[in-house]
C-alpha cells in the first residue's frame, strides 16, 4: 500500500528507553497499528529519562531503523537543536506530530520552526493539562501557557485528546475555541493466557510507574495505613525524584507489621503484563493520566484495578472490573483493598476472568486505530 500521508513525530523519549513510561508505549503502539497506512518518522532524545549518558545501542545524531520506523536521536546541547531544526526545516513530511505541550526542546522549538514554515501541526498534551499535573510546578507551567497563548499558537494547532475528559482539560486551559479532536491512545495487544490460582491469604498489590509526585505513590502508601488485612505492595519503576522517594521510604518504615512494601526496581516494558499476572490487584491512585497504559496492561493481565478517578478509566464498578475512587476519599481505597483480601477464591477468580474478558474485547477493536488515522487526515486536510 502506498503511504499517502507522511508524519514527522517528535518525542522527548523513545526506544530503547523505557523510563519515560506511557508516552513511549503510546508512540510504539501507534506505529505498530497504523504504520501500514501512515508514513512515520521520529525525532527523539539521545538518552533515557534521568540518564547522564546517551544510548550505546543506536547511532546518535543520525537516522536509525527501529522496527519499521526511521528514528533520529538528536544529541544533547546546542548541536541537538541544530539537528532538530534541520529535520523540521527539510519539510520532508506532510504534518508534524508533537507529543508534549511543555517540552521546550521537542515541542515548543519544533513548533516555532514548523509555524514559520506554515506546516500543519498536531499536538498531544499527554495528560499535561489535568488538574493534578498542572498543580506540580504550577507557576512555571502557567507562565509557559500564557506565553503560548500570547503568541497565538493555540489557534493554529489541532490538539489530540485521548478522551472526552482530556478534551475538557485542554479547553479549560486554552479556551473553548481551540481545535480538539478525540483519538484514544492505542492500547496493549498482549493478553495473559490464563488466570493463576490465588496462592496465599495475603493480598498481593502492585504499583508500576515512575516514582514521582504525579504518580502519587506517597498517597498510596498513606492509604495503606488504614488497611486492616495482611497485604504486600510491590513497587516497580524508576526513581525519578529522589527527595520524593525519601518521603515514601519514611512512610514505609512506619507501616504496621501486617503490611509489607518492597521496592523491586524497574520493570522491562516487555515483561509488564506477564509480571502483573502474578499479583492480585493493581493499586494506583495517580493524580492524572491522559490514558494510563499501565492500567490497560493490568487489565490485559486480568488484574482488577483500584485507581483514582483522574484517568479516562471510569465506571469500572459498572463493568465489574475494578474501582475508580476520588482522591479525597482515601478510606474508600483501603476499604476496597480489605474487600478484595477477604473475597472468596471463587468470587475472586470470577472477577479476574471478567476483567480479562472485558480487556480482550476492548483492545481487540479497531476504533482507536481508525480514530488516530482520521486525526492525521483531518489535520492535513484542514484549511
Amino acid at each position: 500500500m502506498v503511504r499517502s500521508l507522511r508524519v514527522l513525530v517528535t518525542s522527548t523519549h523513545y526506544l530503547p528507553g523505557y523510563k519515560g513510561g506511557g508516552p513511549i508505549k503510546t508512540i510504539k503502539n501507534l506505529f505498530d497499528s497504523t504504520g501500514h497506512e501512515v508514513g512515520f518518522k521520529l525525532i527523539t532524545g539521545d538518552r533515557d529519562l534521568g540518564d547522564d549518558s546517551s544510548y550505546d545501542s543506536v547511532t546518535i545524531g543520525d537516522w536509525n531503523q527501529v522496527g519499521d520506523i526511521p528514528v533520529f536521536y538528536a544529541r544533547a546541547g546546542k548541536v541537538g537543536y541544530k539537528e532538530i531544526f534541520n529535520e523540521v526545516y527539510s519539510r520532508d513530511y506532510d504534518l508534524i506530530y508533537l507529543n508534549s505541550f511543555f517540552s521546550f526542546r521537542f515541542s515548543f522549538f519544533p513548533l516555532l520552526v514548523a509555524k514559520a514554515l506554515k506546516q500543519k501541526v498536531v499536538l498531544g498534551p499527554r495528560g499535561e493539562f489535568s488538574e493534578g499535573a498542572l498543580r506540580l510546578k504550577w507557576l512555571k507551567k502557567q507562565v509557559f501557557i500564557n506565553v503560548f497563548k500570547l503568541i497565538g499558537f493555540h489557534r493554529y494547532i489541532v490538539f489530540q485528546a485521548s478522551s472526552c475528559f482530556e478534551e475538557e482539560d485542554i479547553r479549560r486551559v486554552l479556551g473553548n475555541h481551540v481545535d480538539v479532536k478525540i483519538a484514544e491512545d492505542i492500547g496493549s495487544q498482549e493478553f495473559v493466557e490464563e488466570i493463576p490460582v490465588r496462592s496465599c491469604e495475603t493480598l498481593k498489590a502492585v504499583f508500576v510507574s515512575r516514582i514521582s509526585p504525579k504518580k502519587n505513590l506517597l498517597a498510596a502508601l498513606k492509604i495503606l495505613r488504614t488497611v486492616q488485612s495482611p497485604l504486600t505492595y510491590d513497587i516497580y519503576g524508576p526513581i525519578e525524584d529522589q527527595e520524593y522517594w525519601r518521603e515514601c521510604e519514611n512512610v514505609i518504615s512506619s507501616l504496621p507489621s501486617h503490611l509489607e512494601v518492597r521496592y523491586k526496581g524497574s520493570l522491562d516494558p516487555n515483561e509488564v503484563v506477564r509480571s502483573l499476572q502474578a499479583y492480585d490487584v493493581f493499586f494506583f491512585p495517580t493524580r492524572g493520566e491522559n490514558f494510563g497504559h499501565v492500567i490497560a496492561e493490568a487489565l490485559c493481565a486480568g488484574l482488577p484495578v483500584v485507581i483514582a478517578d483522574t484517568t479516562p478509566w471510569r465506571g469500572l464498578q459498572k463493568h465489574g472490573i475494578g474501582w475508580d475512587i476520588p482522591l479525597n476519599n482515601p478510606k474508600a481505597f483501603s476499604s476496597v483493598l480489605d474487600e478484595l483480601a477477604v473475597m472468596s477464591d471463587e468470587e475472586y477468580r470470577a472477577l479476574r476472568e471478567r476483567v480479562l474478558s472485558w480487556a480482550r474485547n476492548k483492545f481487540s477493536q479497531r476504533d482507536a486505530v481508525e480514530a488516530n488515522i482520521a486525526l492525521f487526515k483531518y489535520a492535513y486536510e484542514k484549511k
